[in-house]
């Protein structure tokens, strides 16, 4: 989904340039152009979270929002997408983040442990940020196969549309992930 028409993508990098130098009609047509596969990656990165409490339009919105304000010099339209998906990613880890919150009581009176309720486990929404505290370790091990995880995992990218963001094999991208899920299982068992 990232390999557009060769139209699509010419227009989308002219329009990443002429809004980095000023022009906000552009950013307005930008926005236009790349909405759908912004919303479609929401969906996609949704999907593998099976319960999550956003809809892909709100994620999507989010992450634009987030996008937006980042207000980041963008090479080209992959980088562009691998900055959404990295929006992406933060808007999921902190609205798992904000629901543990609420789920540990904030506000509440607080109980001496020996009168506190038994706790279930953290669930879905802890999962999502143990993952990402263990793809922020695996990128200082090594930050390429975190991306790979990242684009994969959170962007919901093809294994075809990650090497082509990062300009790698498919091969090289098959081999990163099968490393990297292999570190992370490790990473996050008990």
């Amino acid at each position: 989904m990232i390999d557009a028409a060769p139209d699509d993508a010419h227009a989308l990098t002219v329009l990443l340039h002429r809004w980095q130098d000023g022009d906000v009609v552009a950013r307005e047509e930008l926005m236009a152009l790349v909405y759908r596969r912004v919303r479609a990656i929401a969906g996609q990165s949704l999907a593998q979270h099976a319960q999550a409490t956003m809809t892909p339009t709100e994620l999507a919105h989010e992450a634009l929002i987030r996008l937006l304000a980042a207000d980041a010099g963008w090479a080209d339209r992959r980088h562009f997408f691998h900055v959404v998906a990295q929006a992406t990613r933060q808007v999921i880890v902190d609205h798992a983040r904000r629901r543990l919150s609420e789920k540990r009581g904030q506000g509440q009176a607080i109980l001496p442990l020996s009168q506190a309720p038994e706790l279930p486990g953290g669930g879905a929404d802890d999962d999502v940020v143990r993952v990402d505290e263990a793809i922020v370790a695996l990128a200082k091990e090594d930050p390429r196969q975190a991306q790979v995880v990242e684009l994969s995992y959170f962007g919901g990218f093809s294994r075809e549309e990650i090497g082509a963001a990062l300009e790698l094999s498919v091969a090289t991208v098959d081999r990163d992930l099968r490393f990297a899920r292999a570190w992370l299982k490790d990473a996050l068992s008990p």
